[in-house]
């Protein structure tokens, strides 16, 4: 049975390093339905979280792929039980394009923040799991949204 999985990765910072670990799912004909990138808390090391759909079967042949790669210190499979995984979504608005109270309202719900407000621009961000995220974004499109950038989650193990 195919289910998303949330895979975490330490890898070195090296040139190339991402183009190889992507082009592995490329060629095996695997979708990343995410992929998240960073600095971490090793220099000179980045962690990644990769958001995909795969059996038990799949999920453990792109493990031991991507175990196989160099610059791949570590790979685990995070249940959800073992991860927190979150996402950040920054909505911009045209303020003479809507009505702010009933804007902000809906922001207020969410607990989203006010990152930039201008004349010009409205940006309100909102950080939760990605399910809510989604729940944001279609509360926020009833209004006339300039733009939405969703960082896709990133997970941490906390077990």
């Amino acid at each position: 049975m195919t289910k998303q999985h949330a895979v975490t990765a330490l890898v070195q910072n090296e040139a190339g390093t991402i183009n190889r670990l992507v082009s592995n799912f490329r060629r095996r004909g695997f979708s990343l339905e995410s992929f998240n990138a960073g600095d971490c808390e090793q220099p000179g090391y980045s962690r990644l979280t990769l958001i995909l759909n795969a059996d038990d079967e799949q999920l453990t042949f792109v493990l031991k792929q991507l175990d196989r790669l160099v610059d791949v210190i570590e790979v685990e499979d995070l249940a959800p039980d073992d991860r927190i995984m979150r996402e950040v979504a920054l909505v911009s608005f045209d303020p003479s394009q809507i009505d702010r109270e009933k804007v902000m309202a809906v922001a207020s719900e969410y607990e989203a923040k006010i990152e930039y407000d201008k004349p010009h621009c409205l940006v309100l961000q909102y950080t939760g799991p990605s399910r809510l995220v989604a729940q944001y974004l279609g509360a926020m499109s009833q209004f006339p949204v300039k733009e939405i950038v969703r960082s896709g989650p990133c997970a941490l193990k906390v077990t």
